[in-house]
């Protein structure tokens, strides 16, 4: 009995040994370190993500641009509008919808009082926390 009880206490002891021999020790790489970082700082400048927006207006008229910009603050004040100017059009898209079904359903709502809308991927801004 006493020889099964040193046998055993060998044999732990043995497997604690070689265990704390295969310990892994982590060296940090100063370069690697710099690319984290920097990775970590270009994602906190980045103020878009890709997502989709509804065109309403593009042509080469910018006071016609600008009066539907109006007319659509005006009938829905709390989404957003942005005016592009990518030459030689001026284009006015509205919203930031970050899958197509949201802009799908946007666009439903939006057929009634406007013509020639266009889900266009674009770069949408982040949601406000």
């Amino acid at each position: 009995m006493k020889q099964g009880v040193l046998v055993l206490f060998f044999l732990l002891s043995l497997s604690f040994y070689s265990k704390a021999q295969n310990a892994v020790k982590i060296i940090a790489d100063p370069y690697l370190d710099s690319l984290v970082n920097r990775n970590i700082e270009e994602n906190r400048s980045q103020q878009t993500i890709p997502g989709y927006r509804i065109q309403l207006f593009s042509g080469s008229e910018r006071n016609n641009a600008i009066a539907l910009r109006q007319k659509f603050k005006t009938d829905l004040p709390n989404e957003s509008a942005y005016l592009i100017y990518q030459q030689p059009y001026f284009k006015l898209r509205v919203g930031d919808y970050h899958t197509l079904i949201e802009a799908q359903q946007m666009i439903l709502q939006l057929q009634k009082n406007y013509k020639q809308l266009l889900i266009v991927p674009d770069k949408i801004n982040l949601p406000k926390l």
